[in-house]
């Protein structure tokens, strides 16, 4: 089955100055069509909407964020002139407000003759990692609960997705995503780089005084998630923050940029440092990594990144998802 993807509600692209591998962009993985597009329409959905005939006609069975995905029945040639979303099954979790991120399982079905045009998370993956608000099917996680199975039906560019035409899509709001690691604090190396996070969970980066840096790529786990474990090739959702290791000096972080990043965990997109840290990690995870020159840019860092030439690096990353 292909992968769908959302349209601008999807998290932020991962290509981001000063993690990207300097063999190439850094961008995201591509996915085969229907796939996301980095433009909007005038017609998406900014509130939520109402319950109405059609999304009333949608009948799903299954186990909620189960792994096989639910049983969904409706009368091809559904339409609705403006988008409709019922509520099928009422979570009792939290209630999802502007700026959250929620994990999602869906299928997406089009509404002219049933057909299935695909599946994420359920049988197929993991849940994806959508943020909540502004328009499309952001708006209407706005309006949702964790817990939430939720059928909707519209034009697909007004509910997120360029798939064409109307559509259905039946989603599971399996839980909200923490913008900080949870993880449990462990003891830190006073050899290394030691980590205090502020009050938000940014992470202050203090480099120890009169001690060389590791010859080595060297990870320390700061604090121990017990979520799924990162494998090379697998995409993540994290926070993190880039210092040179010489003067301290941030040079990259999305906590400055305001919001979570996604890569995709492997070297064709990332610097090789940066994966060895991450790659057996557990999401839930702050983790601590000393990258080598060799490991990092070399004589050979991105123009404008503020990374001096041969510099030991050091990133501290929360491992927030996984999918």
């Amino acid at each position: 089955m292909k992968r769908l993807r959302l349209l601008p509600i999807a998290l932020v692209p991962a290509v981001v100055l000063g993690l990207a591998a300097c063999s190439g962009s850094g961008s995201s993985d591509s996915t085969a069509t229907p796939s996301a597009s980095s433009s909007a329409t005038a017609a998406a959905i900014t509130s939520c909407p109402d319950p109405g005939s059609a999304s009333k006609a949608i009948t799903v069975s299954g186990a909620f964020g189960g792994s096989t995905a639910p049983t969904v029945k409706f009368t091809g040639g559904l339409t609705a002139s403006k988008p409709q979303a019922s509520t099928v099954v009422r979570g009792k979790g939290a209630s999802l407000d502007e700026g959250d991120y929620a994990q999602v399982s869906y299928s997406v079905y089009q509404a002219s003759d049933a057909k299935k045009l695909g599946t994420v998370g359920f049988d197929q993956g993991n849940p994806q990692v959508l943020s909540v608000g502004g328009s499309g099917f952001g708006a209407l996680l706005a309006c949702s609960k964790v817990g939430d199975r939720i059928a909707a039906v519209g034009q697909s560019s007004a509910l997120g997705f360029n798939t064409g035409g109307e559509i259905v899509v039946v989603a599971d709001v399996v839980a909200q995503t923490p913008t900080k690691a949870t993880g449990k604090a462990q003891e830190q190396d006073p050899k290394l780089p030691t980590v205090q996070d502020k009050a938000d969970g940014e992470p202050e980066i203090t480099i120890p005084k009169g001690v060389a840096a590791p010859s080595k790529t060297t990870p320390e786990v700061i604090k121990q998630g017990t979520g799924d474990t990162i494998a090379d090739g697998d995409t993540a959702l994290v926070q993190y923050k880039g210092v040179v290791y010489d003067t301290g000096k941030e040079f990259d972080s999305s906590w400055s940029k305001g919001v979570p990043t996604t890569f995709t965990i492997s070297e064709g997109s990332l610097i090789k440092g940066f994966v060895t840290g991450l790659v057996g990690q557990k999401v839930g995870s702050q983790v601590l990594i000393v990258v080598t020159p060799e490991d990092g840019y070399g004589a050979n860092p991105q123009e404008g990144s503020g990374i001096p030439k041969n510099a030991t690096l050091v990133f501290v990353v929360d491992i927030l998802a996984k999918g």
